[in-house]
């Protein structure tokens, strides 16, 4: 398999991104930090991928100013991951993927007949769609602003996999 090309020191601002976030754990972890989750086991539960992956990735997120290593437990240490400034400026690209995934990367009724995830606007209540600017008040939509809601298609896949994750205690 030829070698990946390291995009670091390009001048082109998407291939910059691309070296960062052109891996589908980052994505992961990332959107599950935007939900709350800031624990390890939390974050690989979660998201599926293995612990060293999240280890790995978790210490590319720490080295690149996306995310800090805050203690929550002395004995033994324990840490939560927060998103830095630069972290919650990713909320807009993964919310655009978010929109263009419920609008292009689903069969017809996929999802149980609405978006895999509902976004409700915590200041006025509104469900506001795939829309970045409320279409109940107005406001524009940024991180912490929303409200996620599975749909009942990506809550059953959320069981299933926990089941799958958890051994059978008989």
């Amino acid at each position: 398999m030829p070698k990946r090309a390291d995009l670091s020191a390009t001048y082109c601002p998407v291939g910059r991104s691309a070296e960062l976030l052109g891996d589908r754990a980052v994505l992961l972890i990332v959107r599950d930090l935007f939900f709350g989750n800031r624990r390890f086991e939390f974050i690989a539960a979660n998201t599926g991928l293995g612990p060293q992956l999240v280890s790995a990735r978790l210490k590319l997120l720490e080295s690149e100013g996306v995310v800090e290593r805050r203690p929550y437990q002395e004995r033994p240490v324990r840490y939560e991951y927060w998103l830095t400034d630069k972290g919650k400026d990713l909320f807009d690209v993964l919310y655009a993927m978010r929109g263009w995934a419920e609008r292009w990367a689903y069969r017809d009724g996929e999802t149980g007949g609405g978006p895999a995830m509902r976004y409700i606007h915590r200041a006025c209540g509104t469900d506001v769609g795939t829309a970045v600017v409320c279409p109940g008040c107005g406001a524009s939509l940024g991180y912490g602003d929303l409200k996620g809601e599975a749909s009942p298609a990506l809550k059953a896949e959320q069981v299933r996999r926990d089941r799958l994750q958890s051994p059978s205690r008989g």
